[in-house]
């Protein structure tokens, strides 16, 4: 396998499919690996007739973190501490930026590409997602997983601290006591118990996952308005730091804006009409 090939990346029917692909090693990362995840997730976020983002793994695991031989060797040393890659690089203006609220208070590259694509995100949890992995799927606006899925955050054991914004996201997502609890005991759970505390959307069957998956990406695509949806990530990411009133006042700008665009048309015209929306984006 070449370097090339350690992600795949394709798009159908308006949805990206970005998968890693070091299934023997249980997709477990390399630098190089997660440079060219970042890539491809910026890719997609750019392109216009991309509508949904989904990222899972080849194989029998979704992610099973950093692979830790590379630690000590010099080429772990290859990521910057904000997960940029390219340290000093500009960030890349995406799709719908100037959409929504503001989300330039996270970085605009690395680690925070699946939070500040304008493009909803799901993660297929298809098995193992530990460590880096398991955030990366934390990073995502939505999760399903296998039940032969099993995730953890792998941190404590290793004597390093909740890595990559993660006490971050799985308090915004659980709650202190939850969040908590995975994080000092580092314990493993299964996806029913994911679904169970709220880290995940739903779980499914092995066989059902990419099937249920796939669908949920494809409706989303065809009968939401992509300009609705920037707009609704935007809000549903600053809504945690911003008070009621901040949220209230985007709310009431964005929706102004919407009325003026040809999607409010088309989703209006839609509605009335009995028949499928043919969103552009604009």
């Amino acid at each position: 396998m070449t370097e090339s090939d350690i992600i795949s990346y394709s798009v159908v029917q308006q949805v990206a499919m970005i998968r890693f692909n070091r299934p023997d090693k249980l997709n477990a990362l390399t630098p190089a690996m997660l440079t060219r995840f970042f890539a491809a997730v910026g890719r997609a976020a750019a392109d216009r007739d991309v509508r949904v983002i989904v990222i899972t793994g080849n194989g029998r695991g979704f992610c099973a973190g950093l692979d830790l031989s590379v630690i000590g060797t010099g080429v772990s040393d290859q990521v910057d501490p904000d997960g940029r890659f390219e340290s000093g690089a500009p960030p890349t203006r995406q799709w719908g930026d100037e959409i929504g609220p503001s989300l330039d208070r996270y970085f605009a590259n690395g680690w925070n590409t699946l939070i500040t694509s304008r493009k909803p995100t799901i993660a297929a949890i298809n098995g193992p997602a530990f460590g880096w992995g398991f955030i990366l799927a934390l990073h995502c606006d939505i999760r399903f997983a296998s039940r032969s899925a099993v995730m953890n955050a792998t941190f404590a054991r290793l004597g390093v601290p909740a890595e990559k914004g993660s006490g971050w996201l799985l308090t915004r997502l659980i709650g202190t006591a939850r969040a908590a609890d995975l994080l000092y005991t580092a314990r493993r759970i299964s996806g029913e118990e994911a679904e169970r505390l709220g880290v995940i959307n739903g779980v499914f069957d092995d066989d059902q996952l990419m099937p249920h998956v796939v669908a949920y990406a494809r409706n989303i695509a065809a009968n939401s308005a992509p300009r609705a949806l920037a707009a609704m990530k935007a809000q549903i990411w600053t809504a945690a730091d911003d008070h009621y009133d901040q949220g209230f006042a985007a709310a009431d700008k964005e929706q102004a804006l919407c009325t003026q665009t040809e999607d409010f048309r088309e989703g209006i015209g839609s509605y009335r009409e009995k028949r499928e929306p043919k969103f552009t984006g604009c």
